[in-house]
């Protein structure tokens, strides 16, 4: 989950933990957060009123029941809040084309949550998104960004989708075992190392499909690749590791040229085949369901 954070958002989590044990809590909330964001984050203080960061601690902490203090041994997950915070943090990182989650996505990512109690508790001293964002989030993000223009909302989910789905392709298959890859899956007639094939398949030709839908009128092409050129492949004697890293680099690179495409190409159309035709961005949010669709098949317990 943190592999994107970068030393100041982790420290913060670091922060966020020891203030929820501090307090007895058995779950780091979004309140602990924003502690962990006023110890450690170096502008959101100076956008509060004078003494408001030490108000909202003493709101915090009497808040809380006095309870007993839980050792840093004990493990500690994030509460449903939390996650939906880092999940927006991640995604208004991806909005300014940022590689790295900071601190300051952390903040707007709670800002977006305006129920949960952090938000709330930055609403009343006079700190929202909107405000937040125009008067320091940009500066504060800037160093991170690269030089084009943010991602369209209409893009954001295939983009954080696929970026998703590649991290947590990784993480799931960090060992690589022969008897692994050779399990067939129930929906395909594949083995996990031939899906990958197939995946590998869908990802350089749709990459050349959105590359032509960037630069021509309209797309039109024969066909999704076939279901036999799997075996006409003979992926099941490749590498299993190779086929996965080569997916997870062709899905990198996709995510780059998605980001690429402007919003007035979301119409172009595309027909593949005999189907009718699609508008591209119809297209794009495709691919990226159908690799959501085979790699949970791939990581399904069968």
């Amino acid at each position: 989950m943190f592999d994107r954070f970068t030393e100041h958002a982790r420290r913060v989590i670091f922060f966020a933990r020891y203030e929820a044990g501090s307090l007895g809590s058995h779950f780091i909330d979004t309140e602990h957060l924003l502690l962990g964001l006023l110890r450690e984050d170096k502008v959101l203080p100076t956008r509060l009123p004078s003494g408001a960061g030490e108000q909202i601690r003493q709101r915090i902490f009497a808040g809380s029941s006095e309870r007993e203090k839980i050792s840093g041994s004990v493990d500690m997950p994030l509460s449903s809040d939390s996650k939906r915070a880092l999940s927006l943090a991640a995604e208004q990182a991806d909005l300014f084309h940022h590689a790295a989650i900071d601190s300051g996505h952390l903040i707007l990512g709670l800002l977006k949550m305006e129920k949960c109690a952090a938000a709330t508790l930055l609403h009343e001293f006079g700190v929202n998104y909107e405000n937040y964002l125009e008067s320091v989030g940009e500066q504060q993000l800037a160093p991170l960004a690269a030089q084009r223009p943010p991602l369209s909302e209409s893009m954001i989910g295939p983009v954080t989708g696929l970026q998703r789905l590649t991290a947590e392709t990784v993480r799931n298959l960090q060992s690589y075992s022969d008897s692994y890859a050779n399990q067939r899956l129930k929906r395909k007639p594949w083995t996990r190392k031939e899906a990958f094939g197939h995946l590998i398949d869908w990802a350089v030709i749709h990459q050349q499909w959105f590359a032509r839908a960037l630069t021509e009128p309209n797309l039109a092409a024969e066909s999704y690749p076939l279901d036999d050129w799997v075996g006409a492949q003979q992926y099941r004697f490749a590498d299993f590791k190779e086929l996965v890293d080569l997916w997870v680099a062709l899905n990198r690179l996709i995510v780059h040229v998605m980001a690429q495409v402007p919003q007035e190409k979301f119409t172009v159309s595309c027909r593949i085949g005999v189907q009718s035709p699609i508008p591209l961005l119809k297209l794009i949010e495709q691919y990226v369901e159908h690799c959501e669709d085979i790699v949970g098949q791939i990581l399904a317990h069968l």
